[in-house]
Formats: structure tokens, sequence, C-alpha cells
């Protein structure tokens, strides 16, 4: 019994302590996704990005088509061939499978690694820009708006933050 009483003096008094030292704080919030999604430069990269897709996109539909135009073209003429001949062509077709198999995770793995190129050059700009306002602003603490449960709107700095990266371009 007198142990839990200790012990719960002692945490009544640490989280006083706590209270009383974060009281005197500057602190603040910033939503990250929506200052970095509201950003130009962002934006721009998300339009290099839907342009690459694009294009990657219609390669393999190509592919896809040449494929497809090569197994009518197998069909059709099978009667025709040569069993020697048909084989080399059906040998042609799997290649042409396993390029256009290859062409895409090829492609995916490219837009991949531009869509994470993006991403990491955009927070680690955001990072050295929240880092800057917050010395340049007195603040001793600014947070995730994902970590909040609650805070006060008038603690939002991400306005701010959009602005600053706006202006880096």
């Amino acid at each position: 019994m007198l142990k839990r009483v200790v012990v719960g003096t002692a945490l009544a008094a640490f989280l006083s302590v706590g209270i009383s030292t974060a009281e005197g704080m500057k602190i603040a919030y910033v939503d990250m996704k929506s200052s970095l999604e509201n950003t130009q430069s962002y934006q721009n990269g998300l339009k290099h990005w839907e342009a690459l897709r694009i294009k990657k996109s219609k390669e393999l539909e190509a592919l896809g088509l040449k494929i497809q135009q090569a197994k009518k073209d197998i069909l059709s003429q099978s009667m025709a061939m040569s069993s020697e001949r048909l084989s080399q062509k059906q040998d042609e077709l799997k290649d042409l499978a396993k390029a256009a198999a290859r062409k895409q995770q090829d492609a995916q793995d490219e837009l991949l690694a531009e869509r994470n190129r993006l991403y990491e050059k955009a927070v680690s700009t955001f990072y050295k820009a929240v880092r800057n306002y917050g010395k340049k602003n007195g603040y001793d603490l600014i947070l995730p708006k994902s970590n909040m449960i609650f805070a006060s709107p008038s603690l939002d700095v991400t306005a701010d933050i959009t602005k600053i990266l706006d202006k880096k371009e």
C-alpha cells in the first residue's frame, strides 16, 4: 500500500512538472499531406509521373496488340504452314509474350522508382522547410497533424509551410 502511494505521488509530481514545462512552449502542427500535395513542384512531379505512366501504358498496349495479331496470324495460317514453320512461329510468340511480361515488370519498377524519387525529394524539402520555419519563428515543437487526436486550428501552420515550399521552386 505504501509503495502504491509513493509511486502515485512520484508520478503526479513528474506529470505536473511536465505540464508546467510544456505550458511555456510554442507549439504548432502541420498537415504534411496537404502541404506537400498543394505545392506546385509536387503537382508538376505528378504530371511528369502521369505522362510517364501513359507512355509506358501505350507501349505495353502496342505490344499486347502485336501479340494478339501474332496469335491470329498463327491460327489463320497454321493449316498452310509446315509443322517446322508453325513451331518456329509459336516459339516467336512465346518469346514475344516473355518480352512483354518483362517489359511490363520493368515499366512497373520504373514508375514505382519515379514516384519514390518524387516523394523523397518532396519530403526532404518539406522537413527542411518545417525546421527552418520553426527556428525562424521560435517554435519549440512542430508536430505532424496525423499524430494529433485534438489540436486547436490556431496552431496549424500548414498554409505557411505550403507558401514556403512554393517559394523554393
